[in-house]
């Protein structure tokens, strides 16, 4: 029986179980399983589901099913079926078992996994192969930034405390009738589990710089990868290039015995290489821009709380409290700015000089420039109305928006208007800059910044919700140009709209 049948009747019998479960809001199968056109050299079968809820009746009428449904299917063509319902790299590798790898999450877990794990999510992203919602559709990874390498799941400090533990780690659900949750565990490194762990972290490690420096998705691959990987990363390419393809055959050719002579030490030193010039492109190299939000003001919300129009037009700000103001100045200070940059609107400059009243007397603020280039969108007619005000006397703007056009505000701009200007407020003062520096600005500019760095559609920037005073960080690099960190709060803050969890 051609082995190449096989495939898509598996495909479509896991269809059919996500089919019958109204609790599946998302489904995608991922990994090698939707790249390779047989079974053979697939490790798993990985199936990402996205649940409304999770308890142990959903976990184990989900099992049950697939175990039904996929059994007799693989026993045609000689295979046993596993099920693996963990989270993590844990492998089973048996001669004709095929390993159905079951990654549940609810939408709150998708939520918690793309903020802690955003390289493993935004690879899933790639996937066509889809059921239901795509992942993006219920939270997106929209890009990679440079504090993902240092600190995130699945990170360098991760990979290296794994291999040095000589364990795979993973996480294990744990169900009962209200909820579940996630036990970490970890299982001992077999020989061949050491080989495929540094020949995964090799490969992850070159592709996310690639996809970072390269602000897309779909970067290079086989021979390619470490060919553009080492024109960035030069340092040990002639040690590390020939570990690599190495690793590639024994993995191939399953040939790990005898297993390959130094591979410890070799790993350690790509990864202690890659991490030295990552921090010189990001960090010793690089110029840092903290860039924020004025604090909330008078005209932000109509009297019923209702959000307003707030653009050329000024209005006072609410007092800052004093814990929260040095808080943030103390945290400036740290940033040792060399220039401080302000929009010339009063709630920005009031801002900027209440902080600058409690800043520590070691590290005083520098003197406030401004420029018009940072000013808020201008609203034209609908500058100072509420939502619902704007909504009746100009529903065509509302119309275009919901179309993912972007109109002019009459008599004001568009955001493509204010993207170029933030543009080349940038261009001329980070790009040129010598130092780090602090900005000062607003909802719209931000939204510019951050949904431009991160490659956002620009048809998706005004569901970011900036918060007040809360800075983010703008790094600007001599090689790859500009890149944004986000706290994770603020990111959880930025992207609140998209989080819409299900009734």
């Amino acid at each position: 029986m051609n082995n190449g049948e096989l495939k898509p009747r598996i495909r479509e019998a896991i269809w059919s179980v996500v089919d019958r479960h109204a609790s599946v809001q998302s489904a995608t199968l991922t990994g090698s399983f939707i790249d390779r056109p047989t079974l053979e050299g697939i490790s798993d079968i990985d199936l990402v589901l996205v649940l409304d809820r999770i308890n142990r009746d959903r976990f184990d009428s989900l099992m049950a099913d697939f175990t039904a449904t996929l059994t007799p299917i693989l026993a045609e063509f000689g295979f046993r079926l596993r099920l693996n319902p963990t989270l993590g790299p844990l492998k089973f590798n048996e001669p004709e078992l095929a390993v159905l790898h079951v990654m549940l999450y609810s939408v709150a877990g998708h939520i918690a996994h793309v903020i802690d794990s955003p390289f493993t999510c935004l690879d899933w992203q790639r996937s066509p192969a889809i059921r239901k919602r795509s992942l993006a559709e219920v939270y997106p990874v929209f890009g990679l930034q440079p504090r993902h390498f240092l600190g995130a799941r699945r990170s360098l400090s991760d990979y290296l405390r794994d291999f040095r533990a000589n364990a795979v780690s993973y996480r294990e659900l744990i169900c009962d009738e209200s909820g579940y949750q996630e036990r970490k565990q970890a299982k001992p490194m077999t020989i061949r589990d050491r080989h495929e762990f540094a020949y995964h972290v090799m490969r992850f490690l070159m592709r996310n710089l690639l996809k970072l420096v390269q602000r897309r998705n779909d970067v290079a691959t086989g021979a390619d990868l470490p060919e553009t990987f080492f024109a960035i990363f030069p340092v040990g390419r002639d040690r590390y290039e020939p570990l690599l393809a190495e690793l590639t055959r024994r993995k191939l050719a399953l040939d790990f015995d005898p297993p390959l002579a130094g591979l410890d030490a070799e790993l350690e030193a790509f990864l202690a290489d890659f991490e030295q010039q990552f921090r010189r492109i990001f960090e010793m190299e690089a110029t840092t821009h903290l860039v924020f939000r004025h604090a909330e003001t008078t005209g932000n919300r109509t009297a019923a709380g209702e959000l307003r129009f707030l653009g050329r037009s000024d209005a006072p700000i609410h007092a800052i409290a004093d814990s929260q103001a040095r808080s943030i100045a103390e945290q400036l200070a740290r940033h040792a700015p060399s220039a401080v940059w302000s929009s010339p609107a009063g709630r920005c400059r009031a801002t900027l000089a209440a902080l600058a009243a409690v800043f520590p007397a070691e590290f005083p603020l520098p003197m406030i420039q401004t420029d018009e280039r940072l000013l808020e969108i201008d609203y034209g007619q609908l500058d100072g109305l509420s939502i619902s005000e704007a909504r009746r006397q100009f529903p065509e703007m509302f119309t275009a928006w919901a179309r993912g056009d972007d109109p002019t505000f009459p008599g004001g701009e568009n955001t493509e208007q204010v993207a170029q200007r933030v543009r080349a407020f940038a261009d001329t003062i980070w790009a040129t800059a010598s130092g780090n520096t602090i900005t000062c600005t607003h909802n719209g500019v931000i939204r510019c910044l951050v949904g431009e760095l991160l490659g956002m559609p620009m048809s998706q920037w005004f569901r970011l919700q900036v918060p007040h005073l809360e800075p983010i960080t703008v790094i600007q690099t001599r090689e790859f140009g500009r890149f944004v960190n986000l706290p994770e709060s603020t990111e959880r803050a930025l992207f609140q709209s998209f989080a819409k969890q299900p009734e």
